[in-house]
């Protein structure tokens, strides 16, 4: 089988590839630009590249001539900066992934959010079903985008339900939370769990008086990608979760690293980590609630079952990031502060 992945040499997108590949596939990565990635080096005659932008409909359904995939992933995430951008990638660009999908009758895998539940109070899980909170004003622990990347993913789910109802077509749409693992962005090496490794790995000390409280939907690159995986196999159209079992505070993350890095100096205090000022921005700290993701529709429908904890999470991935020291130091990428 041939995957066509939209922002598939992106962090996400990538590691779809790399596990489609291991599984005996193809994979098309069609994206804005080439990154090169040591996991897909690795694998070099299964996966090609095509240039193009999600936004553009007629590439799309070219790649999709000329490749014929037998579905496709769209994967398109990043830091988009303005709320236009937010709107142009992720509502506009569903849009034409779902109608290149519709004229090609393609089985498609779109990915949403966490984010998209809004600010919820209580501590019980969420569910597919539970009603969203506001998304604004912001909160003073809210992230500058996660207004605008909230709205973006409920107007993309919309237009997700008008396709699924009005042409037939079959989207899984996963909500994905905090994902975290090889092959991170220049943007994502700055925040959470890839700031605190890279802090550790090179030395220096992340000792704040704040955040420890903080919580965060951690799930690994991988769990995500065998959600993904199932999704396709199973051929069915529905909107799930896609998380581990459990949240974490920021303060058993950090005792996570520390356990793999025993010279780590990595310490946060009491309370939430906030938005403002402070000398590291929160950057992937917007997921707006403390509630867990519940994944029980996930493991019944397609037989979705999370195995990275936070320990063997930060491990592979500590162990990931050593090895390729010389795309995640920070003479590659400077620290912010």
């Amino acid at each position: 089988m041939n995957l066509l992945i939209t922002g598939g040499m992106g962090f996400v997108g990538s590691n779809v590839a790399r596990h489609f590949i291991d599984a005996g596939h193809h994979a098309t990565l069609f994206d804005i630009r080439p990154r090169k990635l040591d996991y897909l080096d690795e694998v070099q005659k299964s996966w090609n590249y095509l240039q193009g932008t999600v936004t553009d409909l007629e590439a799309l359904e070219r790649a999709i001539t000329t490749e014929k995939p037998a579905a496709i992933v769209h994967a398109v995430g990043g830091e988009l900066g303005s709320a236009y951008r937010h709107f142009d990638v992720h509502v506009s660009g569903t849009a034409c992934i779902l109608e290149a999908a519709r004229r090609h009758d393609l089985y498609t895998v779109a990915l949403s959010s966490g984010a998209i539940y809004g600010q919820l109070e209580g501590n019980e899980p969420v569910t597919e079903s539970t009603p969203f909170g506001p998304v604004y004003p912001p909160r003073d622990n809210d992230a500058a985008s996660a207004a605008p990347y909230s709205i973006a993913k409920r107007l993309a789910e919309q237009w997700i339900e008008l396709y699924r109802n009005f042409y037939g077509l079959k989207v899984a749409c996963p909500r994905l939370v905090w994902v975290y693992g090889p092959g991170s962005e220049d943007y994502q090496l700055q925040g959470g769990i890839s700031l605190m490794l890279r802090k550790a790995i090179a030395g220096e000390s992340l000792q704040l008086p704040y955040g420890g409280d903080t919580f965060c939907n951690f799930v690994y690159v991988k769990d995500v990608c065998d959600a993904i995986f199932k999704a396709v196999a199973s051929g069915k159209s529905l909107t799930f979760n896609a998380s581990y079992d459990r949240g974490y505070f920021m303060k058993e993350a950090a005792a996570a690293v520390k356990r793999n890095i025993p010279s780590a100096k990595i310490d946060f205090g009491p309370g939430i980590w906030p938005s403002k000022g402070v000398p590291i921005p929160r950057h992937g700290i917007s997921m707006p609630t403390n509630r867990p993701t519940d994944n029980s529709l996930a493991k019944k429908e397609i037989g979705y079952r999370p195995v990275y904890d936070i320990d063997r999470g930060v491990g592979e991935y500590a162990d990931w990031m050593k090895k390729h020291w010389d795309i995640c130091s920070p003479d590659v990428v400077p620290f912010h502060f």
